[in-house]
């Protein structure tokens, strides 16, 4: 069962292709020369929380909160292109007709010049959030075991990034590392490092159907960029999966959801952000 806040870019999409390209300093020579050290980010995913059941017209939807962390040192930036028509599935085979635009992740140095680019997937309009969807973000699955198959997933979740909460403690981190990116635009959005953006299980569509799912132990799964949209440095590509283990039950229309276990906490903020944002 697809989760309706997911979405897919449909073939009427013209794709503008953006090669990655490493941006140096040119000698008198014509010969390039080392450029700056780029700074990469590293996106981890909070383990899923607010696990929540609602009952909608007779169907019955997991809902749970969110929270992309940046623990890298540098900042996540996306930057779109040339916006054109295009069609969108909005995940229950309705075609929404809105505007997409090519993303091009740009890597910065420590100084914030672009020194490496990369194909970052597509953006689009999203009409029910009103404003612009980065693709392939996330994608959540919900597993009797947490090495087997999906019982229920989502395609490829959505997200804008804005940054709403850091995990800087001391006024010289929060120096080093300040809020750079506030709107959910087209042309431009990001998560700087050391900073998180959240979506609360209230928020429409963060959901899975379990309508059909018997009472017992189950497992939401959550991957962060499972196309590889961004380049994330030499360590950041390996802590992109978050678990976590609940117990579905409850006595006839009035169903429950309690939570069991979750992944190790790969940084300390994977386990104390997130809230009600």
């Amino acid at each position: 069962m697809r989760s309706r806040r997911a979405a897919s870019i449909s073939a009427a999409v013209t794709a503008i292709i953006v090669a990655a390209t490493l941006i140096a300093p040119t000698a008198l020579g014509g010969k390039p020369q080392p450029g700056p050290a780029a700074v990469y980010p590293d996106i981890i995913e909070a383990i899923p929380d607010h696990l929540g059941i609602q009952n909608d017209h007779q169907r019955e939807w997991l809902r749970f909160s969110t929270t992309h962390i940046n623990i890298g040192d540098g900042n996540l930036q996306i930057r779109g292109s040339a916006i054109v028509d295009c069609s969108i599935d909005d995940g229950t085979g309705t075609i929404i007709q809105t505007q997409c635009t090519q993303a091009t992740q740009e890597i910065l140095d420590a100084n914030g010049n672009v020194v490496l680019t990369h194909d970052a997937g597509l953006a689009f309009f999203h009409p029910e959030h009103n404003h612009w969807h980065q693709s392939g973000v996330a994608a959540f699955e919900i597993r009797s075991t947490l090495d087997g198959p999906a019982i229920t997933s989502g395609i490829k979740i959505t997200f804008c990034f804005v940054d709403v909460e850091t995990f800087s403690t001391t006024g010289a981190q929060k120096k080093q590392f300040p809020r750079t990116y506030f709107e959910c635009n087209g042309d431009f959005q990001g998560l700087a490092a050391h900073w998180a953006d959240e979506y609360h299980q209230s928020t429409p569509l963060q959901e899975l159907e379990v309508t059909s799912l018997p009472d017992g132990d189950y497992y939401l799964t959550h991957e962060a960029d499972p196309y590889n949209h961004w380049l994330e440095g030499p360590n950041g590509e390996g802590n992109n999966f978050a678990w976590v283990k609940f117990h579905l039950g409850g006595q006839g229309a009035n169903p429950s959801v309690t939570e069991i276990d979750h992944s190790p906490c790969v940084h300390p903020a994977q386990c104390s952000l997130g809230g009600n944002p």
